[in-house]
């Protein structure tokens, strides 16, 4: 039998529930292939469903101890959570990690590299090195020794089936999370009132930093995609590492910056023709722009050739109807995942509103020549925000109708 027949195999014995089964023939593709991980990591599974807890702690005590040598960390810390759940006298895996931060230091925690290539620390070099080092898991890379085991202590593992959440919106944002094993998806609610993955993540790396840093409760959903294994950290365990580690933060707070963005982009109508892959680069060309309650944005009247996305909070928008001496008029405000100055953009007229900072606001800007050259890769792009603009222009002319003048 081929490999790949016999993994058809394990799989629809898997799913169908038929663990024996399916034991016996990850068990087969364990012994073709010793070295691929995540086989080995379901014949541990497999072996304590079927009751061999003996058996499965100790290869999970091997695959825990390979995750360590390689160098991925987390994945390591994951497995030896499942170790400690099943016998928590088996304390051998945590050592072992303890020894090797100590001994090896900042480069050994290697975090976006997929163990299912084979690929091991001692055998990379170069610039592949200097790649890794600058990838390497930013949350662990600078923990050693003691520090690292009184980290991992705190830790707490939720092990998560395929297609459970992890934690919707509306949720309290009190942890934040490290995927040791599986992937996960982060959802967002586009216009439709649907759910659009804006950002999939696998082993190694973190999410919830959204809530969990902003202190607030959760803007989207995180959806297991394959069982996972998350490990969580609390807000009181995060707080106390920052304190000895300022660094860690600041890294925090990059990603947290990128993901938000992410998010943005794909609930944005604008964005919708957009594939994902293709709206991680065109984030790479917004500058973000911050303004507080009650700045000017934008002036009506003002030549404009920039275009705005609301990242975070709400501004208002208004305009003086007939004349520049009239009294402003409300048009409304606008939130997260809104646009503006698209007008002057497509016209080349100047701006036809007002826009005023209610509260707080977070805008990425984009000049006309990056929005010309997305179009220009993108047309559907150009097509939304023209039949945007032309809606827009018949609600302002209907709210002038029915304002009253003073």
């Amino acid at each position: 039998m081929s490999i790949e027949d016999l993994r058809k195999k394990a799989k629809t014995a898997l799913l169908g529930g038929k663990y024996k089964q399916a034991l016996t023939f990850f068990d087969e593709l364990h012994e073709a292939d010793p070295n691929d991980l995540r086989t080995h990591v379901k014949l541990a599974e497999l072996r304590e469903k079927t009751g061999d807890t003996a058996a499965a702690i100790k290869d999970y005590i091997k695959i825990a101890n390979t995750y360590a040598e390689q160098g991925f960390v987390v994945q390591a810390i994951a497995i030896n959570k499942i170790i400690l759940r099943l016998d928590s006298s088996k304390t051998e895996v945590k050592e072992h990690l303890k020894a090797l931060s100590s001994e090896r230091g900042d480069d050994w925690a290697i975090s976006t590299v997929s163990p299912s290539n084979n690929l091991k620390a001692m055998d990379i070099s170069g610039k592949d090195r200097a790649k890794l080092s600058f990838e390497r898991m930013p949350l662990l890379s600078g923990l050693s020794g003691d520090e690292l085991e009184s980290f991992m202590d705190s830790l707490e593992l939720r092990e998560v089936p395929a297609g459970e959440y992890i934690y919707r919106h509306g949720e309290a944002g009190d942890h934040l999370y490290l995927i040791g094993m599986g992937s996960v998806g982060l959802e967002a609610a586009i216009a439709s009132g649907k759910n659009r993955v804006y950002s999939r993540l696998g082993e190694g790396d973190f999410f919830g930093e959204h809530a969990f840093m902003s202190r607030t409760s959760h803007h989207d959903d995180a959806k297991a995609e394959s069982t996972a294994s998350v490990l969580m950290i609390n807000r009181e365990t995060f707080d106390a590492w920052v304190e000895k580690h300022p660094a860690i933060q600041s890294t925090v707070e990059e990603f947290y910056r990128k993901r938000v963005l992410a998010r943005i982009l794909a609930i944005t109508p604008v964005f919708e023709g957009v594939p994902p892959e293709a709206r991680l680069a065109l984030s790479e060309q917004f500058q973000l722009k911050s303004f507080t309650g009650g700045e000017t944005i934008v002036k009506e009247g003002e030549v404009g050739d920039t275009f705005y996305l609301i990242r975070s909070g709400h501004v208002a928008v208004s305009t003086r109807g007939m004349g520049s001496k009239g009294d402003l008029i409300p048009l409304g405000k606008m939130g997260e995942g809104a646009f503006f100055g698209e007008v002057s953009l497509l016209t080349d007229k100047p701006r036809t509103a007002t826009v005023i900072a209610d509260g707080d606001v977070e805008l990425m800007e984009l000049t006309r020549d990056d929005f010309n050259g997305i179009v220009a890769s993108h047309p559907s792009v150009l097509k939304v925000v023209e039949a945007y603009q032309k809606q827009r222009v018949q609600a302002t002319i209907k709210t002038l109708m029915h304002s009253k003048p003073k």
